[in-house]
Parts: structure tokens; C-alpha cells; sequence
């Protein structure tokens, strides 16, 4: 693989470029190698879980302009400011998850293409996900008819056999904190929105590269010649990347791309 092969690379955000052990602090050395690559002529993009409304609010655009955002796990590609690419939640299967919250009186965040709303006032849950993973507080709306991309649901983990049991089965169930799990269509992975990218520019898997840190980052991985997991990732994401980087609160990202030459 030579450097002149990479004509794309896809960030993950939360512990990739943003490091939550440190007072949430962007990863400004890796930030400005990326900006680096771009003035090569490498495209870059964000490819994040994260919907557009929390990035424009957690100032993810404010060293690094990426060319696009692939966001909320694959259900939205934006490129250049303009939407190539979105994959809504059935409408019936997302009311269903909203009715089984309420149920237990359980808070969700419902990710909509461009916004995002809760569907009560702010809880203990919430509160307990926001000291790790920073997100702005968003209105609070009714949910029916809404038309979503993604959901984060905010309970505890012992209620996870009930939740797993009762939501519609159409949707993955991934805990990735104690207070939060992600719901998502089980056709929305980070790979699907990668490949809409590099559909979109004529390119290939071979001119790709891309960087994450969890479970959420191997199906973007396989759809990459080079995939490089951060050293503070999880290890089935080791396993599955290409070559182990350092963390993020080490410059991770940019050690990589200097190794494979891109800067």
C-alpha cells in the first residue's frame, strides 16, 4: 500500500479525536495533521454515531472543515454540506422503542437528520452520560410521526434483559456506557455510509483509511485497506484493524498517519 493509494479517510470522533479522559479535549496535534492530509488532496471525513445536530454543538468543525460527516452509525452521509445519503428508522419500529421507554419511564434521545430531541426533561441517566460523553441538552418533543435516523436510550444496565426482550427486534442493542445504550436499525453500520462516500468520489476500499476505537468501528474498518485502532480501544477492535496506533490523549492518529506517510 502506498501513500499516493489514499484518497480518503473516515474519523471516528469519541475517544479517536476526542479524548473524554481529559476534560473533553479535541486531539489538536492529530486535528491539524488531518488538515495536513487534506491540503495533499486526501479527502476527510467524520464517521461518528453521533448525529450532525451534537457535532455543530461540541465544536467538531472548529480546527478541522471535513470534506463530509458520516453520521448516526451510517443512517447519514453529508458531503460537502449537502445530504447524499439517508436511512430513516420504520416509523413503526421507532414509536415501539419510544411506547417500551415510557413505559419504564425511561429518557431517549431521538436523533432526526439534522436535530435532535429528548423525550422528557433531562434525568439522572442523562446527567450521569453527559460527565463522560459531553452532548447538549435538546428540546423535548412528542414522538410520534417523527421521522429518526438513531436513538441513545438512558437506563441502567438490569434493565437491559427487559429492554432486549420488549424493543423491536429490527433494532441493535449496543451498552457502550452504564447509563446509555444505542438503538439503531440493524441496517445502519458505519461500512454502509463509507461505502455511499466512496461510491460517490469513484474511489474504492483501496483508497480508504480510517481510525476508531470501538465495536461500532470494525464494520467501517472492512470496508478500508488500512484500518488503524486507537490504543485506548477496545481489544476486539485491535484485533480487527490493521496496525495498533497510541491513544488519543497521545496524539493516536496523527502517529499514523505519519507512519503511513500521509503527512
Amino acid at each position: 500500500m502506498k501513500r499516493k493509494d489514499i484518497k480518503a479517510i473516515f474519523v471516528d470522533i469519541d475517544w479517536t479525536i476526542l479524548d473524554h479522559a481529559n476534560n473533553h479535549t479535541y486531539d489538536k496535534d492529530s486535528l491539524l495533521a488531518l488538515c495536513e492530509a487534506q491540503k495533499r488532496g486526501v479527502k476527510v471525513f467524520y464517521c461518528t454515531a453521533r448525529p450532525l445536530y451534537s457535532l455543530n454543538q461540541i465544536g467538531a468543525f472548529d480546527i478541522l472543515k471535513p470534506d463530509g460527516v458520516v453520521s448516526a452509525n451510517g443512517g447519514v452521509v453529508t458531503i460537502d454540506g449537502r445530504t447524499i445519503y439517508k436511512e430513516y428508522m420504520p416509523l413503526d419500529v421507532f414509536e415501539k422503542a419510544c411506547e417500551v421507554a415510557k413505559k419504564y419511564d425511561y429518557n431517549m434521545l431521538c436523533a432526526e437528520v439534522d436535530d435532535c430531541f429528548l423525550l422528557k426533561e433531562k434525568d439522572e441517566y442523562f446527567s450521569q452520560y453527559i460527565t463522560v460523553y459531553y452532548e447538549p441538552i435538546p428540546r423535548v418533543d412528542d414522538y410520534k410521526g417523527k421521522e429518526v435516523i438513531s436513538i441513545i436510550l438512558f437506563a441502567p444496565q438490569e434493565m437491559d434483559e427487559t429492554f432486549k426482550n420488549e424493543l423491536p427486534q429490527e433494532l441493535n442493542y449496543y451498552r457502550y456506557h452504564e447509563a446509555a445504550v444505542e438503538l439503531v436499525d440493524r441496517y445502519h453500520q458505519k461500512g454502509t455510509g463509507v461505502k455511499e462516500v466512496l461510491k460517490y468520489y469513484g474511489l474504492n476500499k483501496e483508497n480508504a483509511m480510517s481510525f476508531g476505537d470501538d465495536y461500532g468501528d470494525i464494520d467501517m474498518f472492512n470496508e478500508c485497506a488500512i484500518s488503524v485502532a486507537m490504543g485506548n480501544g477496545k481489544d476486539e477492535v485491535k484485533n480487527a484493524a490493521t496496525y495498533v496506533t497510541k491513544e488519543v490523549w497521545n496524539s493516536g492518529v496523527k502517529e499514523a498517519l505519519v507512519k503511513y506517510k500521509i503527512v
